[in-house]
Formats: structure tokens, sequence, C-alpha cells
């Protein structure tokens, strides 16, 4: 990634962490409670970190060639689904939302048991792992549709 998109994609970021901050629990669990029982992460603040991990390069460029370099960015998808889960009630089309994010499950799912991005290991095979963080990229789509802008 170049520098400037490097830095401007952490800005991104940068901000929606800091709309998240005070969430409770980090985001790799489901989503905290507020002390009224609502879901503390917020519908607009979903749509922003949606929209910081849309912008990645994992997100846009072809799978087949980028996949090595995803680690970061399969984190990053895998742990905004509990919160969109949380948000499902707030939504147009919950369903919608809740198929977008089993997808997005599967797909984690499938790229980790490939071995795409394994610790001290060669990636996977591009055969497997290219298909694999594409499906990751449509359902990553669908969620961010079904969350709305």
């Amino acid at each position: 990634m170049s520098t400037f998109r490097t830095a401007r994609l952490a800005a991104v970021v940068a901000v929606a962490l800091a709309a998240l901050a005070g969430c409770g629990e980090s985001s790799t669990h489901a989503a905290s409670s507020g002390g009224d029982g609502a879901p503390s992460l917020t519908l607009p603040a979903l749509r922003t970190k949606l929209a910081s991990i849309s912008l990645d390069e994992c997100a846009t460029r072809p799978a087949e060639q980028i996949y090595p370099d995803c680690a970061r960015f399969v984190r990053e998808v895998q742990n905004v689904v509990p919160a969109a889960r949380a948000e499902a009630r707030e939504v147009a089309s919950p369903q919608a939302l809740t198929k977008a994010a089993d997808a997005v499950d599967g797909a984690v799912n499938r790229f980790t048991q490939d071995q795409c991005i394994p610790v001290g290991a060669p990636p996977g095979p591009a055969s497997a792992c290219g298909p694999d963080l594409a499906s990751m990229q449509e359902a990553l789509r669908a969620l961010v549709a079904a969350v709305g802008r």
C-alpha cells in the first residue's frame, strides 16, 4: 500500500475507533451492552467502521493477487460481524444483515481453514485462497449494503 493510502486508511480507522471508544469489550466478541441493555455500538459508528474497512486494498483489489497481504483485513472483517449482528434490529432488512453476516463468517472460516495466511509459513494456494477472499469481499459488500450508509 502506498504511504499516502496507508496514512489515509489509518486516519479513517482512527476516526472509526474514536467513535467506538467506550464500547466496553473489544469487538472480537459480541457487542457489549450499555447500562439499559442496548448495544453500545451505534449504527452510525458501525457504518463508519464498515466504510473504512471497505476502502482497504484487500476489499478492492483482485483477491487472488492480494490475499497473502490481508491478515489484518480479515481480522477487521471478522471483528465487525458481532457489532453488525447487534444492530440488526436497527436496519431496514434484518434478514439481509443476518444473511450477509453469516456469509462473512463462512468466508472467514474458509480462508482460515485453507491456511491462507498461516503464521511463519507460506500462504495457502491462490486456487483456494483467491476464491475465499473473493467470497469475503462479496459478503462484506452485502453487509455494507444491509447496514446502509
